[in-house]
């Protein structure tokens, strides 16, 4: 959508730039400025400054479709009134809010946010111990986290499952085809657009590579976001023909509780989005063993490349081993705010 905004409002849609004046180029490619705003993450002022610019965009825009999109409106705290504030700032303009999202299987989306944190290096356990404490996790309720918006957008709801039982149509063409944007949208979309994927998934050595560059802790010493150093270790195997497959765990236990922790949940969500059941509409991932190195043991030569990888990513970052004391220490004041951050609200981590 950010790429086509020179060409949308020849078909009446809005994708607007909500990006502050001398943001960079990457603010405007989604809302993700704007949804920080309303989840707290930003300042009171920068929230009032986000709204007013949402509010001018649908003032004057002669589209009738105004599109925002930020992956963590899924998982806003409802204190916040995030679909409430939004629902009212459209209606004032003379838009109806309708909510939009695509679901996997909670298993799945676990290992996602798994691998995620470590393209970020901040994540030091296991599959199996992550799924222990995030397993349980409220943000995984899906019937519970959609309610809001569902009540905010008078059940104007379009739920596209990663992989559809009923479609083999990509992605992408399945969500705007729900929206109902789909003919007004086909004639701008090239196969290759329908096909984009981007955030490739790291893979097995990157993952452990990046989970003992946090147990050294690495990232507390790298300047600018430490994603940057999760780039060099993924471009690191990438550019040895490493990792060609995604990252799998090895937590069979741990996911089919999360599974069964979930059902009642998803049959909820299944009704209300599509009349049916879960498992009639949602297709699991093919079925694939484990690669996660960390459940062991390791081949000394995988075990040589993690060794290789996790030095070039410490030479990168001009790691400086501290004493283990306060490596100890500074590891319990980051899980300590996470666990305070998730209580108050105010989470540190987010995924969706």
């Amino acid at each position: 959508m950010a790429r086509l905004r020179p060409h949308l409002a020849s078909v009446g849609i809005c994708y607007p730039n909500l990006a502050p004046p001398g943001s960079s180029g990457s603010d405007d490619v989604n809302h993700y400025r704007l949804g920080q705003a309303l989840d707290r993450r930003r300042s009171a002022a920068e929230r009032r400054e986000a709204l007013a610019r949402l509010d001018a965009v649908l003032a004057a825009t002669p589209a009738d479709t105004v599109l925002l999109s930020y992956e963590d409106f899924a998982v806003q705290r409802p204190l916040w009134r995030v679909p409430e504030t939004l629902a009212d700032l459209f209606a004032r303009r003379g838009f109806a809010l309708e909510a939009a999202l695509v679901v996997k299987p909670q298993g799945e989306q676990l290992a996602s946010a798994y691998a995620l944190r470590a393209q970020v290096v901040a994540e030091g356990r296991t599959f199996r111990g992550f799924l222990r404490s995030e397993g349980a996790s409220g943000r995984y309720d899906y019937a519970a986290r959609l309610e809001p918006w569902r009540r905010a957008s008078a059940g104007r709801v379009t739920a596209v499952p990663f992989r559809d039982r009923r479609s083999n149509a990509p992605l992408l063409e399945r969500l705007i085809d729900g929206l109902g944007l789909g003919g007004r949208l086909a004639f701008l979309l090239a196969p290759a657009d329908l096909a984009y994927r981007t955030n490739r998934s790291s893979g097995p050595i990157a993952v452990e590579a990046s989970r003992r560059l946090y147990r050294l802790g690495v990232h507390r010493q790298v300047t600018g976001h430490r994603r940057l150093l999760g780039h060099v270790v993924d471009d690191w195997a990438w550019a040895r023909g490493l990792d060609a497959e995604r990252f799998r765990g090895e937590a069979p236990d741990g996911l089919a509780r999360v599974a069964a922790r979930f059902a009642e949940s998803n049959a909820r969500f299944a009704a209300a989005c599509w009349g049916e059941s879960w498992d009639a509409i949602v297709a699991p991932a093919p079925a694939a063993p484990p690669n996660e190195l960390a459940a062991g043991p390791i081949p000394p030569e995988t075990e040589a490349l993690v060794e290789q990888l996790v030095r070039a990513a410490a030479q990168q970052a001009a790691f400086r081993a501290p004493p283990a004391w306060r490596r100890r220490t500074a590891h319990i004041l980051e899980e300590g705010k996470e666990r305070l951050g998730e209580a108050l609200g105010y989470p540190v981590w987010r995924v969706p």
